[in-house]
């Protein structure tokens, strides 16, 4: 079975931690960013278990976030992707994902 890769922005918003499922604009939080990411779990299941109960994975399947959250979520990335890349041996630590869009 093929797995899926959904992608979650969290945000600590005051003392709260906002997460964000940005396939599927499913949103949750907790107290801490363990706490949220397991109520975003907990979220995204029962969102798909509803959309695919009522037949509607034509309209709500794939339902992005606004463009604002995903360009937060790559700029987070990049930042990450900065920092790995600068305590690694390259050659060797690189694996592509791809997705062919033709």
């Amino acid at each position: 079975m093929r797995k899926f890769h959904l992608h979650n922005l969290i945000e600590k918003e005051d003392e709260i931690y906002s997460a964000v499922c940005l396939e599927l604009n499913v949103a949750s939080q907790g107290k801490t960013i363990a706490e949220a990411k397991k109520n975003l779990q907990e979220a995204v299941e029962l969102y798909l278990e509803d959309v695919f109960e009522a037949g509607d994975k034509k309209e709500f399947i794939p339902r992005p976030a606004s463009e604002n959250e995903w360009l937060k979520f790559f700029a987070a990335e990049a930042k990450l992707l900065a920092n790995e890349f600068s305590n690694v041996a390259l050659p060797k630590k690189i694996k592509f994902e791809e997705i062919v869009y033709a």
